[in-house]
């Protein structure tokens, strides 16, 4: 067989069943074949950053691999803003793309593909047609041992090439390459340091007032009941970061989300925390609220399985390079015994838990034609099915769906501004959706975002699949228009006039309703019981709401 059938052959074998990409003459025979053939899905996106995004969002909805196919040279250099994001988010995900043949040189396609994956930091699993399916099996392994992405670089002409090598060689080769070349799987880690431990079970066993805070981390180490004991066991009280978001949610003692996202209650009893155990955290700008959050006298107890992640950020008065679970664990068993104390687990505290009430702790703002998008927010979390998956793009408005919708579990929550970019949202939304047709499908995204990834909409259309596409709408860009008016330059530039979306989303073949009054939402929720077929909401959304999390992440830069 041809390479590009060996490669076909392990894609199936690797139990893929559906692969997003953008043909061209770099995958114009594997495509077709892994279609007709053997019966895989392929989502053909209109855009390369959007397929990337689809496999992106469907890995990590799914916790499968997500398989993206482009072509070379452009088609590759398309999906780089998406790749990145991906590899900044650990998503196991293999991108085959293709690339220039050796023997014709000088094409206009031409470029170093190698080098390009290595400034996005994605690994290449070396690819030829004798060992085409080993290649794939490697770059699979090397996917799923992570964190990230790996890609293969596939010339046509090797493409085209036979590919001898029967399956049980494949194999062989396959376990060699995976060992020469993959990193060692996060779980793989040696026992923490016992004098590490022991300095945080005592700065734990002496705090009045400690906080548990989970991350990625902890959710891949299965770490969510050792977490819940060891907080149980000290009085803490219970948070995540903004891509954990919903871990702890039911546990009476949660607060939420901690940093730029959380509620105010939350933030209140986080910023008065004496220890704040982390596990699995990276404690960025974003979750330390630049820097105003969590600082002496607050002490930090950072666990991480890498040690260049503990105090990458935020200084640790204690480091633990270990498991989150398996550290947890030891920690709780530790302190078990110590002087009993209620921590933050006072009536009073349980009371502003029971009570609170985010959908009222602001005065709406809307105005005729511009509604509050916090307003709209707390409206659809009570309306809209809670068997949903939640999927926002960048921009100003983010905040608000990611604060106030909830989500049954942090694999339904997908917040793709781990690259800081805009525009990746509609992509992750319909991976997402492929993955769990079983949820009803949120995609909140500016006017900004939709307009710069708007080809999509025709593949989310084509593709029929079932998604709720809220558009914010505030006729610019919103994170900009703020910026500017906190520096007082001319905010001109960053407005923009939105077409009618209504129209625009017909004119693809989705369906489109314009949401003018909170009493418009009942209707547009109506509709989404059970969903059928994409539906975009056009909300326009008054642009003087402004978020407090932008100004938070822009203060150090205003003061400069």
């Amino acid at each position: 067989m041809k390479a590009w059938e060996a490669v076909a052959a392990a894609l199936v074998a690797e139990g893929v069943t559906e692969v997003f990409g953008v043909m061209g003459d770099g995958n114009l025979k594997l495509i077709p074949h892994i279609t007709s053939t053997h019966g895989v899905r392929m989502v053909a996106a209109r855009h390369e950053s959007a397929a990337l995004a689809m496999a992106d969002g469907y890995a990590r909805t799914s916790g499968r691999v997500g398989v993206c196919s482009v072509t070379q040279g452009p088609g590759l250099t398309n999906t780089l803003t998406a790749l990145i994001s991906a590899r900044k988010a650990g998503t196991p995900l293999v991108l085959l793309t293709g690339d220039t043949p050796h023997g014709v040189p000088g094409l206009p396609q031409d470029c170093d593909q190698e080098a390009l994956l290595a400034a996005a930091g994605v690994p290449v699993q070396p690819f030829s047609s004798a060992s085409a399916a080993a290649d794939v099996a490697a770059a699979f392994a090397t996917a799923r041992g992570g964190p990230g992405p790996v890609a293969l670089s596939m010339p046509t002409d090797v493409q085209d090439e036979e590919s001898v090598q029967d399956e049980e060689s494949a194999a062989d080769e396959a376990v060699v390459t995976v060992a020469e070349t993959a990193p060692t799987p996060a779980s793989v880690v040696a026992e923490p340091d016992e004098s590490s431990l022991a300095e945080a079970a005592a700065l734990l066993a002496s705090a009045e007032r400690p906080v548990v805070l989970a991350g990625r981390g902890a959710i891949r180490a299965g770490a969510k009941e050792a977490a819940i004991a060891l907080a149980d066991e000290v009085g803490a009280l219970l948070a995540t970061t903004l891509p954990a978001k919903s871990w702890f949610d039911g546990h009476p003692w949660s607060v939420g989300i901690c940093g730029g996202f959380a509620t105010p209650l939350g933030a209140d009893l986080i910023a008065d925390a004496d220890v704040v155990v982390v596990l699995g955290a990276g404690v960025n700008s974003f979750t330390n609220r630049a820097g105003a959050l969590l600082h002496e006298p607050t002490k930090i107890v950072h666990v991480d399985v890498d040690p260049a992640a503990v105090g990458r950020y935020t200084p640790a008065a204690v480091s633990v390079v270990g498991d989150a679970r398996v550290v947890a664990t030891r920690l709780r068993e530790m302190v078990a015994g110590s002087s009993p104390r209620d921590g933050f687990r006072t009536e009073e505290v349980a009371e502003r838990l029971r009570t609170f009430d985010l959908g009222d702790a602001h005065d709406d703002e809307g105005v005729d034609g511009a509604l509050d998008p916090r307003t709209v927010c707390a409206e659809l979390e009570h309306l809209l099915p809670a068997n949903r998956q939640l999927i926002t793009d960048g921009g100003h408005f983010c905040g608000f769906p990611a604060s106030y919708l909830s989500v049954p579990e942090p694999s339904a929550f997908l917040f793709s501004l781990d690259f800081g970019s805009v525009g990746l949202g509609l992509g992750s939304a319909i991976g997402a959706a492929v993955a769990h047709p079983e949820r009803l499908t949120v995609l909140v995204i500016g006017d900004g975002g939709l307009m710069m990834s708007l080809g999509d909409l025709e593949t989310l259309s084509r593709e029929q699949v079932p998604m709720l596409v809220l558009v914010f709408d505030d006729g610019a860009y919103g994170a900009e228009l703020h910026f500017l008016r906190m520096l007082g330059l001319p905010e001109e530039e960053s407005l923009f006039t939105t077409p009618d979306l209504v129209a625009v989303a017909e004119s693809v073949g989705a369906r489109g309703m314009l949401i003018e009054t909170l009493d418009d939402l009942k209707g547009l929720a109506a509709e989404c019981v059970d969903l059928r077929h994409p539906l975009v909401a056009h909300i326009p959304v008054n642009r003087d709401v402004r978020a407090g999390w932008l100004e938070e992440a822009f203060a150090r830069k205003v003061g400069e």
